[in-house]
């Protein structure tokens, strides 16, 4: 891993980056167009109903499980400033800008974070009207209302969440990893704002709200945006949720690092091949969106994101399958570790795809409930 001086993506820039509208992403779109999450709903209960395999009453309750504590925050804390529960008189005076990064981090870990980086807000990745899904979850504003944050927020601190290996092999079974993830993002934005109000400073807690995770978490050093549309961080590849904290508090920035995920994205297509809906791109890089779901001016692979959610509701859950099949998704192990001082280096990546795909890795593996009945009645009945 090298540090750089600027973001990976900068390279790519051809044109302006316009704010996006949170209103077009696809998961807003869904509640507009087509019944789509209903649709889903449906054909997920219909899932359990006949005991599918990976999307039995079992795994549903599972999923649903992991949800509730995201589900109470967003509707609670999210996307909105947090104010100080006891302290309302007094202010950390004076903080060393470097001693209260290192515990502000110390904190981030102690209460969920798996990584923890810092970076000065761009306001270009801060979205530019409320979107329908952030508005139906957090309860926080109205759909349009325009997203305009107090220029004393000139930090952004990002949090990333590490989703189970294993978990993520179900795809495209329901995989739990995502919801229980949401919930550790939810729960440890929102107490990082509840200690930096606490400390006398301002902070606002978001997941999804507010602007877009992926592009933060680039700055802020945590890894870089790939192919699929995702973060990928050294240690975890895509198997990451993401959570982050926008403040006034005084701290140092982190520098953006490159680990040479452009290069091999543009080796390496497992993600578009393996889509189901093809919603990713397969060829090479264009500056130009599909449609209003994607923003232009930047050399990158967009996503159809329509397609996916089509998807989504055809399977009756979300779906993970190009984090599982992605090379850089692997166990935490001495040899893995090894390999990927390659892949950084961009040595033998055309290789390193094909032995990924030799040995396996990225295959669908779903390991069973061992109850012998797992059929359902009517409640009704």
């Amino acid at each position: 891993m090298k540090y750089a001086e600027e973001p990976t993506y900068k390279k790519f820039i051809t044109g302006e980056l316009k704010r996006f509208d949170d209103r077009n992403t696809g998961f807003s779109r869904g509640h507009v167009e087509g019944n789509k999450y209903t649709n889903m709903h449906n054909q997920c209960i219909e899932n359990l109903k006949n005991g599918k395999p990976g999307q039995t009453i079992l795994d549903h309750a599972t999923w649903v499980a992991g949800a509730t504590v995201d589900y109470v925050v967003r509707g609670n804390l999210l996307g909105r400033e947090s104010q100080p529960i006891y302290n309302t008189e007094y202010k950390l005076k004076d903080p060393d800008p470097l001693a209260l990064t290192k515990i502000v981090k110390e904190k981030a870990t102690w209460i969920g974070a798996d990584m923890v980086g810092v970076a000065k807000l761009n306001p270009s990745w801060i979205y530019s009207h409320w979107g329908n899904q952030n508005v139906r979850y957090s309860h926080a504003a109205q759909v349009g209302d325009p997203i305009e944050l107090p220029p004393e927020f000139d930090k952004v601190i990002v949090m990333i969440h590490e989703m189970d290996y294993q978990v993520i092999q179900r795809s495209p079974a329901i995989e739990y990893e995502t919801d229980i993830q949401y919930s550790k993002g939810a729960w440890s934005a929102s107490s990082l704002a509840t200690f930096i109000a606490e400390l006398g400073y301002r902070a606002i807690p978001s997941v999804n709200e507010l602007g877009i995770d992926v592009a933060m978490a680039v700055d802020a050093g945590l890894g870089e945006m790939g192919r699929n549309g995702m973060l990928i961080t050294r240690d975890y590849g895509p198997r990451v949720r993401i959570s982050k904290v926008f403040t006034d508090l005084p701290l140092v920035l982190d520098s953006p690092i490159d680990i040479g995920v452009q290069k091999f994205c543009e080796k390496c297509s497992l993600c578009a091949k393996y889509c189901p809906s093809r919603a990713l791109l397969s060829g090479e890089r264009t500056d130009r969106g599909w449609n209003e779901h994607n923003v232009s001016g930047m050399l990158k692979w967009p996503i159809k994101a329509m397609n996916c959610l089509d998807w989504w509701v055809k399977n009756g859950n979300h779906c993970s399958i190009c984090i599982r099949v992605c090379p850089w998704n692997k166990p935490k192990n001495l040899f893995h570790k090894s390999v990927r001082i390659l892949a950084e280096r961009n040595i033998l990546t055309r290789f390193l795809v094909f032995m990924d795909q030799f040995f396996g890795y990225g295959k669908q593996v779903i390991k069973k409930y061992h109850i012998r009945d797992l059929s359902v009645v009517d409640n009704d009945k």
